[in-house]
């Protein structure tokens, strides 16, 4: 039988196991979690815009929510501050994985892109009509109605810009726009490096600069520095080392992906993420023996392999 001191002990009990509930669910709904060291933290967020709709997105190994089927993204909320691994899984496509360090009251947001096991494409009979630009005996040709038209003579390199003019090393080692001798259009360091490094492009409107060997992918931006992307730490850095052995043969930007590059190396022809930090994302759009890049055009991949021409649709 309860005794009056006990019913009051035990009323007084259940008063401060309700507030301790209504203070916990209080402190849950306002975005706060137990962090390390048994320390209620604020919580932040992860912002995934995939290439693809539908893809499962998981935070830790747990699954967390699919990207929307009208813009393919998906918001996370109310995940402790810290560094938490997410995985981006769609059947029929290479996962994405990646590092992300979470910040308190704030939302990390990644644009990603996610690359088919299985890419379309066909096999084309004869080369097809590309007309790309190109150098023999030191005259640059173009293409005007389908002929190819001399448009430079005395050229040793040559580098398309976006507007459709080129950048052009002469055989008297100095550099043009077009005809127009180049006096402070471009820095120094950018003209250094095109005339000293084996390979170069302009990517991302011209305000990039991609340069590469065998081994490494390198980058200068060449403008403002508060046009860099965030994840860009300094004007020139290392994109990509390959593995020992691999030779990257060829770089190019990924179309309507500033943040990724498309390169031929060894026997395939891969989407590279360009930010490295957390982890590296590589997956092959193709593979053969030695597969070179003709052109890039209309969303599709235009390549030679073995003395087959092909045509891959990209994602």
């Amino acid at each position: 039988m309860l005794t009056i001191r006990k019913r009051r002990m035990l009323f007084w009990i259940s008063i401060a196991v309700f507030f301790l509930l209504v203070g916990a669910v209080l402190i849950y709904s306002l975005g706060y979690r137990l962090g390390n060291g048994f320390v209620f933290e604020k919580t932040g967020g992860i912002f995934i815009k995939s290439s693809q709709v539908g893809a499962e997105i998981y935070v830790d190994g747990k699954p967390k929510k699919t990207t929307s089927y009208l813009s393919g993204g998906a918001l996370i909320k109310n995940i402790t501050p810290g560094i938490h691994e997410v995985t981006v899984k769609l059947e029929g496509f290479w996962e994405w994985k990646k590092k992300l360090e979470v910040v308190s009251e704030e939302v990390n947001s990644k644009d990603i892109l996610l690359v088919p096991m299985n890419p379309e494409g066909k096999i084309l009979g004869e080369k097809p009509e590309i007309f790309e630009p190109f150098l023999k005996n030191g005259t640059l040709y173009d293409y005007e109605n389908k002929i190819a038209k001399e448009t430079y003579s005395g050229v040793k390199k040559f580098w398309p810009l976006s507007s459709g003019k080129y950048v052009i090393l002469g055989e008297d080692e100095n550099f043009y726009l077009n005809k127009a001798r180049i006096t402070n259009e471009f820095p120094t360091e950018t003209l250094d490096a095109l005339k000293n490094y084996p390979n170069s492009a302009f990517e991302d409107n011209d305000q990039r600069l991609v340069l590469w060997d065998g081994r490494n992918i390198d980058s200068i931006w060449l403008d403002s520095e508060d046009k860099m992307p965030l994840w860009q730490k300094g004007s020139s850095i290392t994109v990509y080392t390959s593995p020992r052995g691999a030779i990257i043969r060829q770089v190019f930007e990924y179309p309507g992906w500033a943040d990724y590059l498309l390169i031929a190396m060894q026997n395939g022809i891969f989407a590279l993420e360009m930010n490295a930090s957390g982890g590296q994302n590589i997956a092959p759009i193709y593979k053969g023996k030695k597969p070179e890049i003709i052109s890039i055009k209309n969303g599709k991949v235009f390549v030679l392999d073995d003395e087959n021409y092909l045509e891959i649709i990209l994602p």
